[in-house]
């Protein structure tokens, strides 16, 4: 599935942007968690504290891509995930919870902003990516 994953996202690539796509992993038995975000020739994973909420490993992905992404000289950002949550957990004016995820991804949103690269945040996975994942 990550080969398809990957060969998708070569596919769908837009020039000069860089593309990601992040989900998690929660056992439900285990409680063990890991994060993940696939690019072009790149996967970056890592596990997390047992126990972490579905929301919390999905804002790890989230920080794995836009930490990649941060170094990178393309222009445009688009990551792909399939967290609407995670996304609307970024776009609350004052959070309550997971604060210091939250934090940490808005300041890499704005230190990407002030390179004068945009990121956009799409809440689906793109439609190769799901064929190809069938």
């Amino acid at each position: 599935m990550r080969q398809h994953a990957l060969m998708a996202i070569a596919q769908v690539t837009e020039p000069d942007s860089a593309v990601y796509y992040t989900d998690c992993s929660v056992d439900p038995d285990s409680r063990r968690t890991g994060a993940a975000a696939i690019t072009r020739g790149t996967e970056l994973c890592e596990g997390t504290s047992n126990h972490c909420s579905t929301l919390q490993t999905e804002l790890v992905a989230i920080q794995l891509a836009l930490e990649h992404a941060h170094y990178r000289q393309e222009p445009t950002v688009m990551l792909h995930t399939d967290s609407r949550v995670g996304l609307q957990a970024l776009q609350q004016p004052h959070p309550k919870d997971n604060v210091g995820l939250i934090t940490t991804i808005l300041g890499i949103l704005q230190s990407i902003a002030a390179q004068g690269r945009q990121v956009n945040l799409l809440t689906q996975p793109p439609r190769e990516l799901l064929v190809a994942l069938r």
